[in-house]
Order: structure tokens, then sequence, then C-alpha cells
């Protein structure tokens, strides 16, 4: 964030004072020049001219450079002897008539520095006097008259002013603060309000550095006061900026929002473009952290307008520049915060760029840590820690003591996503050690808050404590309430692994308190989640559900509205957000609760789907509803803890209304208490009483209208804990669950054998030893209402490592699963179309694209030639073909092929290589034909273009399992690129690498069987699969499957598929989506 704050210098003495007081003070001469500018001198961009004159300085040097001329505007600028400009100025003091320039500061180096005097206009000539003085107001004083006198108290009082931004600059705070308290005393002295005002200004600013925050805002008012009382509409505007900044540092939002409003107005009025874009970008920094990621994003696209068509200086374009790549930078948090990481990377490093083009060192390192949080959060840990290195680097060499804490701070977060907290202690400890050196209190506290973290993961409770309570004091005194709420939490998390249940519920209500007055929903979401698990390891599952339900309420709030993550809870919450939908799910089961169960099983789809694909907002659900007993208990536990937190306040302050207050909450607890009984026994009474938890017209609308558009269909959810197996069913008439005695291990130790066998057409009693204990595990025990019910589809919502089981295969000793059932699986009821349908042959053109030839790694695929131009109407020889369409092979396969064709064609099918890879999006391709590799998380950017598509098939494409860790999220994920909202209704894809020959011929037969009109997408792929398993050829196919219909084949001959019976060869590929 960067403040809209300069620190200039006032004037008010006429200029010709200076020159005899410095001589009377008998300073050494460094440099005086008569000169004239006249044509031919040097000339900048702008067209004015210029001369350059050097002197020689050492570090710590005061010195005051003076440019007058009675001739023209002068302009004066000094640069160091590499070029870098070190001030600059115009008018001592216009409104005193003085136009003369001048500078002071002190030397930060030995060396030669160049003083350029200028004209400020292109016109600007004629004679000029420069002179460069050694500074020493200490020798001056007794010599000097009193007009003398007090200029000089104003040129020292300007110095000491200019001393104090160079310090704040590289972090020296404290020293900052000296400064400006001098310069304040000295501008006192000489009634100097303008100077007065500026120094209480950046008094403030000081303190906010030091994270002093209410101290910082006291000067900023003072500061406000002055300013407007002598009518600076400029100052007012900066210095108003400077308290919404102050603001947003407590947590008040709403607050610095409305101060930032002010100074924007100010800027307009006033004509200040550049102040406009700064404090636009403040706004949206703002809007970032109060969680309006997209009103933050239009502010910061407003900024970023702004700078780029300011500068038409040489000078000011190279400022411009610098805040041009502050604005991407913004650009790039916003983004990261609302989840869009493409996005992000894209924004930072294009603020990189611009760093790096200008010299920007402390814009680099920005740009470094907004890559290294990016990263982060993509779970690319190793590479997060390489940008954290580089940005630290860069604060050590420019003496940014305070970047430098930051930077090991990331570090130590990053190293502890990786669970080396050792190492995580080690970067947090020199952290703090910085804060505390340059008294910066806010970093202490986020040092010692993550020291405590890192301490709780180690199991080191006791010392966790010990940190937290200091970070929490410490949040107190600068009144950080972000902060004390976040410390409150971790408090509670240190006492529950502890064991202290009631010390860690104390932490966690005052938290959740906190987080709802200041309005942190995501706070608030954890905390509940937090008194969730609480309750739940206390063996009080009624209550865990009412606040695991008041925690996914919060969650879904927040993606329905848009609105994101702190970024200091972000990660936190994302761990804990799958893992309360976990444990709400399983507690519901639990209770014989199967209605409620299904949604949360639907919410937790989608949120799996978010994390896999980062994209926060697109999946959106609806929050599982309090029962009638629930709602109150929610209410009145909230009414409970905000009373306390009133109580809480008093007793730190000893007010004497404390007996009252503490009567009072004694009262509130025992009406909580006995609520919570009657709540108990309610609960207790609909369990044996109330039919409520297994009424099937009490499951989700979105689950009850796929079961309604799928006659005789079952939903399946397998529901995979870490000790056992949930098997919950829904039926149009009834609904049940069964538990299985199978832990999430065991379950991918068979699914890991089951994949193994299915990689190769091996012994067939070796795969169907593990697909038949799979069976036993996933169907026999539902095997009852399937046959009660008359089902004949089954209709998959997989979980976990279940994900990588093609169902088709599963075998109960004498058939495969396939042979009794049509088959399918869907990401989640919600987010599945039920009417929309594929439409006849030639309403659905083709486009196919397809992959014949070898590259560096992949293998040839020349049965693909014969599967799309058998597919495809006209892509060959006369006659051949089944639907209408186009097709491009090999070179004619790139990106640009598939962009320009895709619109119009209702069906996508991709022939070529592909690879999932788990847990690694961002790592999974697909081919395309000219070699190159299509990230499929570049779909999302092309989502336009899948408007008029309905089915989608990746043929020959393969996805790795993942282990005995896997969760087979890829599978889904890959998916939901297609099957997002406004895209295809329909994917079929194969788990794994696939048999080129049989492939084809199985895709073929797909078409054939769905061109009949009389199959849904489903039974069309089973009769595919089966034609295949039972060596038989369409026509025979379809004879079996129903009443005798001649179709002919393609060429009017039966298609091979000789030796295809192995499930290695037709069992790959599953149906996900709308199978009608």
């Amino acid at each position: 964030m960067v403040p809209f704050a300069e620190i200039p210098g006032s004037f008010k003495e006429p200029w010709d004072l200076i020159p005899a007081a410095m001589a009377q003070a008998d300073s050494e001469i460094l440099l005086q020049v008569e000169g004239v500018l006249e044509d031919g001198d040097s000339i900048l961009n702008d067209g004015s001219l210029y001369d350059a004159h050097t002197f020689e300085g050492r570090a710590g040097q005061i010195v005051a450079i003076t440019l007058e001329s009675l001739e023209f505007d002068t302009f004066l600028l000094l640069r160091d002897s590499k070029g870098n400009e070190l001030a600059r100025n115009d008018d001592i003091d216009t409104e005193a008539g003085n136009y003369h320039s001048f500078i002071t500061l002190t030397l930060p180096a030995n060396g030669t520095y160049q003083v350029w005097a200028n004209g400020l206009e292109a016109t600007s000539r004629g004679r000029y006097r420069l002179t460069v003085v050694e500074s020493a107001p200490e020798q001056a004083v007794p010599l000097l008259s009193g007009a003398a006198l007090q200029h000089l108290r104003q040129v020292e009082a300007n110095r000491l002013l200019q001393q104090g931004g160079q310090q704040l600059n590289i972090s020296q705070f404290r020293e900052a603060l000296r400064s400006w308290e001098q310069a304040l005393a000295l501008y006192l002295e000489s009634q100097d309000r303008q100077g007065e005002g500026n120094a209480l200004g950046n008094l403030g600013l000081a303190y906010e550095r030091l994270g002093d925050y209410r101290q910082a805002i006291a000067f900023h008012e003072q500061s406000l006061a002055i300013i407007r009382e002598i009518g600076n509409r400029a100052g007012e505007g900066s210095v108003l900026g400077n308290l919404g900044i102050a603001y947003g540092s407590l947590g008040d939002y709403r607050q610095a929002i409305a101060f930032h409003e002010q100074s924007l107005a100010i800027a307009r009025e006033i004509g200040n473009r550049a102040g406009e874009g700064s404090v636009l970008g403040n706004l949206g920094n703002t809007y970032r952290n109060f969680g309006d990621y997209r009103q933050a994003i239009a502010f910061h696209e407003q900024s970023l307008a702004i700078f780029r068509e300011l500068g038409d200086s040489p000078e000011e374009r190279l400022r411009q520049r610098a805040r041009e790549g502050t604005a991407l930078g913004n650009l790039g948090n916003a983004y990261y915060s609302l989840g869009d990481y493409r996005q992000a990377i894209a924004f930072h490093e294009q603020s990189l760029t611009i760093a790096r083009e200008i010299g920007d060192r402390a814009g680099e390192g920005r740009a470094l840590s907004g890559l290294g949080n990016t990263y982060r959060n993509l779970g690319d840990y190793r590479q997060a820690i390489a940008f954290y290195e580089q940005d630290l680097t860069i604060a050590r060499e420019i003496g940014d003591r305070a970047g430098e804490g930051g930077s090991l701070g990331n570090l130590g977060i990053a190293y502890g996503s990786l669970g080396d907290y050792r190492q995580a202690i080690a970067f947090y400890e020199q952290s703090l050690a910085i804060s505390r050196k340059i008294g910066d209190r806010a970093g202490e506290g986020r040092a010692l808050g993550n020291l405590g973290s890192a301490y709780d993961g180690l199991g080191d409770y006791r010392q966790a404590i010990a940190l937290h309570e200091q970070s929490l004091a410490i949040d107190r005194e600068i009144g950080n309430r972000a902060g004390e709420g976040r410390a409150l939490g971790n408090l509670g998390s240190a006492y529950d692994g502890l064991g202290d249940y009631r010390q860690a519920m104390a932490f966690y209500e005052q938290g959740l308190a906190l987080f709802r007055e200041i309005g942190d929903r995501a706070g608030e979401g954890l905390a509940l989640s937090n008194l969730g698990v609480l309750f739940d390891e206390q063996s009080n599952p009624d209550l865990a559900i009412v606040f695991l339900k008041a925690s996914v309420a919060v969650h879904e709030s927040i993606r329905s509205d848009i609105r994101g993550l702190d970024t200091n809870l972000q990660q936190s919450f994302t761990d804990t957000i799958a893992g309360s939908y976990r444990r709400l799910a399983n507690l519901l089961l639990s209770q014989g609760r199967i209605p409620e169960a299904q949604q949360v099983l639907d919410l937790l789809q989608l949120e799996e789907l978010r994390e896999f694909t980062n994209t926060r907002a697109t999946w959106t659900g609806t929050a599982v509803a309090y029962t009638d007993t629930e709602q109150p208990i929610v209410a009145a536990h909230g009414d409970l803890i905000a009373f306390g937190q009133e109580v809480a306040a008093c007793r730190r302050t000893n007010c004497p209304d404390l007996n009252d207050l503490n009567q009072q909450l004694t009262t509130l607890n025992h009406q909580y208490q006995d609520r919570v009984a009657t709540f108990q026994d309610q609960a207790r009474q609909n369990r044996r009483n109330d039919d409520i938890f297994q009424d099937p017209s009490r499951l989700g609308s979105d689950a009850r209208a796929l079961l309604a558009a799928n006659p005789n269909s079952v939903l399946i959810y397998p529901f995979v804990t870490e000790d056992k197996l949930w098997l919950l069913w829904a039926t149009a008439g009834a609904v049940g669950t069964v538990e299985v005695s199978v832990s999430q291990a065991e379950l991918s130790r068979a699914v890991q054998r089951l994949g193994e066998q299915l990689t190769r057409a091996g012994n067939l009693s070796d795969l169907q030893a593990p697909s038949q204990q799979l069976y036993d595990w996933l169907v026999r025990p539902l095997e009852a209402p399937l046959e009660a019910n008359n089902i004949e589809q089954l209709i998959f919502v997989n979980d976990r490592v279940t994900r990588y089981i093609p169902m088709a295969v599963l075998f109960d000793g004498e058939r495969y699963l396939l042979e009794r059932y049509t088959l399918s699986t869907v990401l989640s009821p919600a987010v599945t179309n039920t009417t929309s349908r594929l439409g006849a042959v030639d309403e659905a053109p083709v486009l196919g694209l397809g992959l014949t030839q070898a590259f560096p790694g992949f293998d040839p695929l020349p049965a693909v030639k014969d599967e799309l131009t058998g597919i495809v109407r006209g892509a060959a020889a006369p006659g051949q073909g089944i639907f209408p369409g186009s097709v491009f092979f090999d070179q004619d396969f790139t990106l640009n092929t598939l962009e320009t064709n895709l619109l119009g064609h209702r069906v996508l099918h991709i022939a070529t290589h592909a690879a999932f890879v788990p847990g690694r999006p961002r790592d999974s391709y697909i081919l395309l034909g000219d070699g190159s590799r299509l990230e499929v998380a570049d779909i999302e950017a092309r989502e336009h273009l899948l408007e008029d598509l309905h089915l989608v098939v990746l043929s020959a494409c393969q996805t790795a399992l993942g282990g005995p860790a896997g969760d087979g999220s890829e599978i889904a994920g890959i998916s939901s690129y297609f099957l997002a909202p406004g895209r295809a209704e329909t994917v079929i894809a194969s788990l794994w690498k696939v048999n080129d020959d049989s492939t084809s011929v199985m895709m073929q037969r797909f078409y054939e069987f769905l061109a009949t009109g009389e199959l849904t997408k489903a039974e069309a792929l089973r009769q595919a699969q089966l034609s295949l398993l039972y060596n038989e050829d369409t026509a025979t196919r379809l004879a079996a499957s129903r009443a005798s219909i001649s179709v002919e084949t393609l060429d009017s001959r039966p298609l091979s598929a000789v030796g295809s019976q192995h499930p290695y060869h037709w069992a790959p590929f599953i149906l996900i989506g709308n199978g009608l």
C-alpha cells in the first residue's frame, strides 16, 4: 500500500537572505557558478534547457543548494554519481513571489554529485547563479539577524523533514520520529503553520509504521486541523488519505473508506490526477481487506488507467511508471485474494517487469513477494520460497529492515506449509528480532503469532500459548482488532490441543464475538467451525452439528457474495473448510439425518471443485438450513457471547458496572444452558418419532430433479472417512445409509491394486480379486434396496479415492456391474443440467481434433484417424461417418483451430494424449496436434467459446493414480472446466492410458448407438462397452438390448473387436454429468 503523502518543505522568507546567512556563518562553499541558459545547452525531453555542474561531497555532509535568476523561473535537480535523482525543487515560495529554487539534504555517500540548473519552461533563457554550501546552522546562529535566524530555523526544519523521509524509507522509524519531532519544534518556534502541519502528519506516518495506530490517528487529526485552517486543499486530501490508511490498519474499514472518499473528492476538485490515482489505489486496498474483491479490482483498474496517461517530462514519466507498477501489483493482490491465481501471477509479473526496467528495487521486492504469496497458495511451496528469498536479498541490499522482517516471516509461513516447523521457527525468530529492533509493534505481534502457530504444529502447546498471549497483548495495545481476533482463535486452538476444552471454548467465543463486531466473515466462519469441532470432541454431536452448519452457512454466503478470505486467514480457512464439511456430513450420517447429509455432501463436492480449479466463486451452493429447534440455539449463543465481550472489556478496565454485568451474564448463561438442554431433548425425541431425517422429499431440490429426470435410478454417495465408509443412497421414493467397516487406507490400497491390473490386458483373476473386494464394499450392501426399488441406473457422486474406480468393472463373482446397470457419475446434482438434450444427429455437429503422430515422450496414435473419420460425416470418403461436423489432424490441430471452430458445434471430440496430474492442476494438460500443450486451466479463459457445446469426449487421455494419498480431485476438477455453468453438459473421459485400436472401435460404436435416437448417452456408452466385452458387432448388440432394429455399421461391415473382451479395453471410459 502506497500512502498518498508527499513530504514537502516550505520556505517563507525572501530568497536573498540565504547566501548572506551562509556566508556570515563562515560555511564552506562547495560550488559557486555564474552561468547562462542559452541555445546550444543540453535539452531535456520536455524541451527545457539545462547546465550540469558537479561538486564533491561526503557521506553525512549537510548541503544547501540555491539556484537564483531574475530572468527565468528556475528548476533545480540533484543527482548522485550514478545518475539517480536525490532531490528536486521548483519554487521556494510562490505565495511570497519567490520563484527561485532551493534544496537542502544530507548526502548519502562519498563521491561526485551533479547539480542541474534548469528552466521550468522550454522558453527559459538567461543568467543564473548557482551556489552549493556546506550547511552548519549551529555556527551561524549567533551571527544572524532576527529575520535570517527565523529563515535558518525553517531551512533546518525542512532539512530535518527531508531527513526523516529518508530514514522512514530505510525502516529507521524511531530515527525518523526524532527528526520530525525536532522539525516540529523548529516550525513552532518560527510560527510556520504549514511546516507544523507537515511535521505532525509525518509523525503520524512514523507512528503508523511503528504499529501505534491510535497515536498515528491523533497526529493526523492535529495535522488536518492546521491544514484546513490555512486552506491547503492538496495537503488536506493527503492527510485524509493517511487517516484512511491508519483506520484501515486498525481494521476499521468503513471509517477508512469514508476518509479515502473525502480524499478522492479533493483530488478530483483540484485536478490532482496523480493524487487521484493514489487514492483510488488506497480505496482498492481497503476494499480488498474488507473482502469486496470485485470493487477493489474496479478501483485498481481506474488507478492504473490514470498512471498510464500521466508523465510529460522524463522524470515525471519515471515516477508514473513506478506508480503503474504499484497499481499492477495491487491488482495482483486483489486477484490473489479472489482466488484467481493465474490473473494474480500475470499482474505481479507485469509489475516486476516495470520495477526492473526503471530500477525500482523496492517495487521489485514487492512484486516478488506477491508472486511468492500466489505460488504458496497454489501449493508450490518451493517456488514460493525461491521468490521470497529474492525479495529478502533485495530488502537487505536496499536497507529496508521492515521489508526484511516481512520476507523472513513469509519464508517462515512457506516452510510451515511444508511441515518444516523448525525451519519456520528460525525464520520467525529473525523476523521478530527485526520488528523489535525497529520498533514495529504490529510486525512484532504478527511474528509472535506465527511462532505460536509453529509451536502448535510441533505439539508444544504451552509454548504456543505463551507466544499467543504476547501477540494478543500487543494487538490490544495498538488497537489491532483483526489481529486480536486471530490471537484469540489461536489461543483456543492451543488450549484445545491441551485438552482444556473450557478454556478453548472461552477463547473461541471471544474471537467469534470480535470477528462479528468488525465484520470479518472468514474469521467468523473459522471460529464457528472450531466450536463445532470442540463440541464433537466432547461427544455432543447435536450442538456440533449446529455450529458446523453455522460455519458452512457463513462460508457459502462468502461465496455467493463473491467475497473471500482475509489474506492472513485464507490458507488456514481453506484447509479448515473441507474438514468442516466432512465432519458435518459424518455427524449427520451418524445421527441418521440423511437428507441433510446429502445436501452437505453436495456442498463438499463443490468446495473440492473450487479448491482444485482455484476458482473461488465459480461454484456456488446453498447452505443447509437449520431445523426449527436449532435456530434459537444459534441466536441465543450469539447474544451470550456478545454480552460476554462487553463484560470482558469491563473487567479489563474495572468499570463501575462490573458487578451488575457479571450478574446479568450469569443469568444469560443459565438461560442458554436451559435452552441447550431443551434442544437436546427435542433432538432425541425427533430421532425416535419423526421421519424428517429419512424423508426423501427433504432431499436437496437438485438431487430430486436429477432422480426425476432419470426414472428407476438411484443416487449413491460413497463418503470416505478415515476409519469407515458411508454409503448414502436415495431414490425418488426412499433414502438410506449403510456404514461399511473399511478404512480409507484399506480402500485406497484396493483401488491401487485394481488400477495396476487395469493398465494392461493381464490375467483376469488378478483383476477380478480387487474388483470383487471393492464391489463387496461399495455395492453389495445396497443390493436389497436396489432390487426393492427396481433400479436400472446407478448415478454415483464419488468421494476421494472412489473417483479412481471405473464402477463398470466392479465384479460380483459372476458379472460386472456394467452388465446389470446403466452407470454414470455427476460432480454434484447442483451442477448437473437435467433439462438439456443433445438433439437429433443433424442438429449435433461434431468438432473432431486428433493426433496420430508421435512426439518425444508420446507414442503415435494411428487408429485416431479411423476413429474420427468413422464418427464425423464427410471427414473422409463419401458415405462414411455418422454425425456432421469438421475434423482436424496433427499440424492442423492447433490452439487457433480449437478457438476458431468451437462455436456452432454441439460435440467436441478430442483424440490425443492428455495427463491429469493429482494435486497439480497447472501440470495437467491436453497435447495439441502441433506438439504444444494446452493447460486445462487455460480452458477457463475460453469459457465463452464453450457455450454451444453439449458433449465433450476426451479420447486416449489418462489420469495417473494418486497412490494411497490420492483423492481423485483431478478427475472431477478437469471435468469441471468443461461442465461449469454455461458450458458443456456431459464429459466422457478415460481413467488410464487406453488402447489405441480398441478405443477407436468403441468410440465409433458409442456414436452409432447414440445416433439411433433411442438411447441416452449413458446407455449408448454402456452398449458400446458391452459390445467389446461380448465381442459383438453393433447390430447384434442392439438386437440384444432391445427389439430387433437394423443398424448399418460404418461401411456396412462389422467392426472387429477380437481380443477386446478384457476390461482394459472397455472399462476406462466414464461418463460425468448429464447422462440423458
